[in-house]
């Protein structure tokens, strides 16, 4: 077995990963639910299929990390640095992304409804076919890149009055 994928499909709920070292990690269909990562540097890991509903990722580092069909339904990513991540079909629905920097992050076919993105800045992000419900965009800064892909004509119209173009 490669070390890296040591935490590969294992219930993690309960692991304390405060000393741990996620970088470069293949956490792949590991159940993750609630866990507490806030602040942790994963960048370069495998979170595909993980279930990190209720989570904390606050203030993380979480470069180049693949969070493909990801699970992080009320996840708390506020002031999280996503930079170059692959969020395609992750579930956001009700997640924190107040203050996130998400940039170059695709978030092709993912559900956002009901998330937070208020003070987030989006830069080259991709929001092709996404479910964007009842997001909060408040002083959001964004790219015409990024507006551009945002293909719910409500949610777009929602950032244009509440977010600031960059």
């Amino acid at each position: 077995m490669d070390v890296s994928d040591v935490f590969k499909k294992r219930n993690l709920k309960k692991v304390n990963f405060e000393y741990e070292n996620l970088v470069g990690k293949n956490l792949s269909d590991a159940f993750m639910s609630g866990v507490d990562l806030s602040g942790a540097d994963i960048h370069d890991s495998d979170f595909s299929g993980v279930d990190l509903s209720g989570a904390n990722l606050q203030r993380g580092i979480l470069f180049n990390v693949k969070f493909r069909g990801a699970d992080l339904r009320g996840a708390n990513l506020s002031e999280a640095k996503i930079w170059d991540a692959d969020m395609y079909g992750v579930d956001l629905r009700g997640s924190d992304l107040k203050g996130t920097d998400l940039f170059n992050t695709d978030f092709k076919s993912s559900d956002l409804s009901g998330a937070d993105l208020s003070g987030a800045y989006l830069k080259n992000d991709d929001f092709t076919g996404a479910i964007m419900e009842n997001i909060e965009f408040s002083n959001t800064k964004y790219d015409k890149k990024t507006f551009d892909t945002i293909t719910d004509k409500d949610s777009k119209l929602k950032l244009k009055n509440q977010g600031i173009l960059w």
